[in-house]
């Protein structure tokens, strides 16, 4: 086994990646009041980037979530809090841009609502990430329907076959047999997540900059998996989240594919290039101009 020395979680520095769909924007606003509620009690260096996801990013909707964060964040936070100006068409594309904008050492990639802010299960996922590269956590579907219970253990199967497939073999002169064996050997010792596409990550940045994701949609997150998985990263056992959560969104399809999931999948079975980096984004310049309505300084929450 690989040998890793760690960056003590005390003396990292935090980066909270937070996704904000602009359908929900005053499910959002509340999301944002938890998050920099919880923000403000972590004793780290932290800084809190927003990435707004829909068709089209109004300046009206860059106001709203603007002046929602003035309102709610105390003026440690708000010095080091960035919302994107552009909006993504998907979660993937948010999360390229985003960790463009950041250099911290741990990341933590959620959505911005309030039912993913759960602060004591945060807190052991950030303990976790003191003995590894990536920590997550898991869904209880105590309180779904069979049925639905049957949709996520199906997609979840599907989701751990994919982190299982040796990569580096795919395309190799090896006989099918010595292939199978492979794919059986990563199978039974490979990661062992039991939930690849729950939305709530932590991950070390280094690993972000190795396994940079290409996937468009939410597939980002089990893409990032794989490749640490293929790479021999270590995986914190995953945090069961809170059965109250379940509790207050009973009905809701634990199901998280979107439109790119399949074209996604097909394009890195096609495209396995798991063994180099890939550079983040470039950062790009933006000139917004100030918006009306807000006392703040121009362009203090908006980054160039």
């Amino acid at each position: 086994m690989k040998e890793y020395s760690f960056t003590p979680l005390s003396s990292s520095s935090i980066c909270f990646l937070l996704f904000a769909k602009l359908e929900d924007l005053t499910a959002s606003k509340h999301g944002l009041k938890k998050w920099l509620d919880y923000v403000a009690t972590i004793e780290n260096k932290v800084e809190v980037i927003v990435a707004p996801i829909g068709k089209e990013m109004r300046e009206q909707d860059l106001l709203e979530i603007k002046l929602a964060a003035e309102k709610y964040a105390c003026s440690e936070v708000l010095a080091h809090l960035k919302i994107l100006p552009s909006c993504s068409q998907s979660e993937g594309d948010a999360f390229r841009l985003g960790f463009a904008y950041s250099a911290y050492e741990i990341v933590v990639v959620a959505p911005l609502l309030p039912s993913f802010c759960q602060p004591s299960v945060i807190k052991i996922m950030l303990q976790n990430i003191e003995q590894s590269h990536v920590a997550g956590a898991v869904r209880v579907l105590d309180f779904y329907p069979l049925i639905l219970r049957f949709l996520f253990f199906l997609k979840a199967f599907l989701g751990r076959f994919f982190l299982c497939i040796p990569f580096d073999r795919i395309s190799g002169p090896d006989s099918f047999w010595a292939r199978f064996q492979s794919w059986i050997f990563w199978f039974i010792f490979g990661v062992r997540y039991i939930d690849p596409f729950f939305p709530v990550r932590v991950y070390r940045r280094h690993v972000l900059e190795t396994c940079f994701p290409v996937s468009k949609g939410n597939f980002f997150q089990l893409e990032i998996l794989a490749k640490a998985n293929f790479l021999g990263l270590l995986f914190f056992p995953e945090q069961s989240w809170p059965e109250t959560y379940f509790k207050s969104t009973k009905g809701v399809i634990p199901d998280r594919g979107d439109i790119f999931c399949l074209s996604d999948f097909l394009n890195l079975l096609s495209n396995p290039d798991f063994s180099t980096s890939q550079p983040p984004l470039p950062k790009v310049a933006v000139n917004n101009g100030d918006l009306a309505g807000s006392d703040a300084p121009p362009n203090s929450l908006i980054p160039e």
